[in-house]
């Protein structure tokens, strides 16, 4: 899904991995596409990569420019000389200049590496290069690139392409003596973006025209940027300036509403308290009641009040008689022991715990 959306991020790294200047493609050329073909083409320009593909008796030039590699000329060894060469190079005004050894001479391999490794590819497989190959990293030019991740393992796939140095300095002195020095070198069929040639050994040419085209492209873009974004940010301090008398208002009208929800919670706690204490038991009736019901060879050594429930703990001549008391009150009903009748041997009276109910309103 991710590359069918941002199809040339993936496809400037071999379909494997992300790079900044990947994403810098991506965004330039999805806002150039809003430019008319000429000047986009103007700005842009072509990207076109000169190939040369030399064998033991003569050099090939290919032209490519995104599609397949158009044949341009072959010339022995013996017949090419530098102007010759320069003259081919200059009418093709190339990208990059690539030289192209054939498949066979190379070493592919597919390895497992730590994700960590990301980071400084080259080097780890430098230092790996005596155990993955029969040779050390000094008797090679090598790149690779990353094919797969797998991030829940925490490893990736590496493709390693690799070439004997001593066969590719011999190519590249040949080219030398013609005074040409190629931008990449890759094997052929190679994935896009190998360049087996050591960042110290790439020539640096035209640095000022890229910088140039560059500085105009990101000048463009800004200007129509601004020229997106401007209605936009004009709506926006409106919409901001709107939204401070909106809060305003909204700081009134909440101060009201604070007002009238403070009033309505003064009522409240008034009729809360009112039906508070027309619900609570008549505590002043009950003990009086209690007083006149209850035996005179009985005493409380506990009264508790929660609610509707009455709870009566003390001693008692009988106190299985004390239920049936409790019963014929007009403020009290459901009367039962909380727990087993027992006999005090101090008092020689019989303790007891009884629960009943009250009633509010007899």
């Amino acid at each position: 899904m991710l590359s069918s959306l941002y199809p040339q991020i993936f496809q400037a790294q071999g379909d494997s991995r992300w790079s900044l200047a990947a994403c810098w493609r991506w965004q330039r050329d999805g806002l150039l596409g809003w430019l008319p073909v000429g000047v986009r083409g103007k700005l842009l320009g072509g990207f076109r990569r000169l190939i040369l593909k030399p064998d033991s008796e003569s050099l090939a030039l290919f032209r490519q420019e995104g599609g397949e590699p158009e044949a341009l000329t072959r010339q022995s060894w013996e017949s090419l000389d530098r102007e010759t060469l320069h003259k081919w190079i200059r009418s093709e005004h190339p990208s990059a200049i690539v030289l192209q050894l054939p498949a066979d001479r190379a070493l592919k391999r597919v390895v497992t590496l730590p994700m960590a490794a990301t980071a400084n590819l080259r080097q780890v497989l430098g230092y790996e290069m005596d155990r993955l190959t029969p040779f050390n990293a000094s008797q090679l030019y090598y790149d690779a690139l990353i094919v797969e991740r797998h991030p829940e393992q925490r490893r990736i796939r590496v493709e390693l392409s690799a070439l004997p140095r001593p066969e590719v300095d011999a190519v590249l002195g040949n080219l030398a003596a013609l005074g040409v020095a190629p931008d990449v070198v890759e094997v052929t069929g190679s994935r896009p973006g190998i360049n087996l040639l050591p960042n110290e050994k790439r020539p640096r040419r035209g640095i000022w025209p890229r910088r140039l085209r560059n500085a105009l492209i990101t000048v463009s873009l800004s200007l129509a940027l601004a020229a997106t974004v401007l209605p936009l940010w004009q709506y926006r301090t409106l919409v901001i300036g709107l939204q401070k008398q909106v809060d305003v208002l909204q700081r009134e009208s909440g101060h009201v509403l604070n007002l009238r929800e403070q009033l309505e919670k003064a009522v409240e706690s008034s009729r809360f308290l009112l039906q508070k204490k027309q619900d609570s038991p008549p505590v002043i009736e009950l003990l009086q009641e209690l007083t006149v019901i209850l035996p005179d060879n009985t005493w409380l050594e506990r009264l508790q009040i929660r609610g509707d429930t009455l709870q009566l703990i003390g001693q008692s001549s009988s106190a299985s008689a004390l239920v049936s008391v409790i019963e014929e009150s007009k403020w009290l009903s459901g009367a039962a022991f909380a727990s087993p009748v027992t006999n005090d041997r101090r008092t020689g009276k019989e303790r007891f715990v009884l629960g009943a109910r009250v009633v509010v309103e007899p």
